[in-house]
C-alpha cells in the first residue's frame, strides 16, 4: 500500500513541475544543453527528496522561500546543471523521449522503495 503512495506522489509532484514550465520555452535540441539521461535521474532523484524535505515539518522556518530556493540550487549546483537546463531536459524528454522519462521514473521510484527498506530495517 505505501508503495502506491509514494507512486502517486512522485507522480503527482512530476505532473505539476511539468504544469509548471513555461510552453513559451522552445524545446531544446538534442545536444544543447541536454543532461544525460543517468545523470538527469540522479538529478530526479535529488530534487524529488529535496520536494520531500521542503514539503515535510523538518525545515520550516519563517522564509521557507529563500531556503526553499537553497535547497534546489543546491541540487542543480552538485551536477553543474542550472535549473534551465534542467527544466529543458525535462521539455526535451517529455516531447520526444517519452518512453525514456518513463523509464527513468520507473528506476527513481525504484531507487526511493529501496532507500525506505533500508530506513525501515
Amino acid at each position: 500500500m505505501r508503495k502506491y503512495k509514494l507512486y502517486v506522489l512522485l507522480m503527482l509532484i512530476c505532473t505539476i513541475s511539468f504544469s509548471c514550465i513555461q510552453e513559451t520555452v522552445d524545446v531544446a535540441q538534442e545536444g544543447k544543453n541536454i543532461i544525460p539521461s543517468d545523470t538527469l535521474e540522479l538529478m530526479i532523484f535529488d530534487v524529488h527528496l529535496a520536494d520531500a524535505i521542503i514539503t515535510s515539518k523538518i525545515m520550516k522556518t519563517k522564509d521557507n522561500t529563500a531556503i526553499d530556493s537553497l535547497i534546489y540550487q543546491s541540487v542543480h549546483e552538485k551536477y553543474n546543471y542550472s535549473r534551465d537546463d534542467f527544466e529543458q531536459t525535462l521539455l526535451f524528454y517529455s516531447h520526444n523521449r517519452l518512453d525514456s522519462l518513463n523509464a527513468i521514473y520507473d528506476r527513481v521510484i525504484e531507487r526511493f522503495n529501496i532507500r525506505k527498506g533500508e530506513i525501515h530495517n
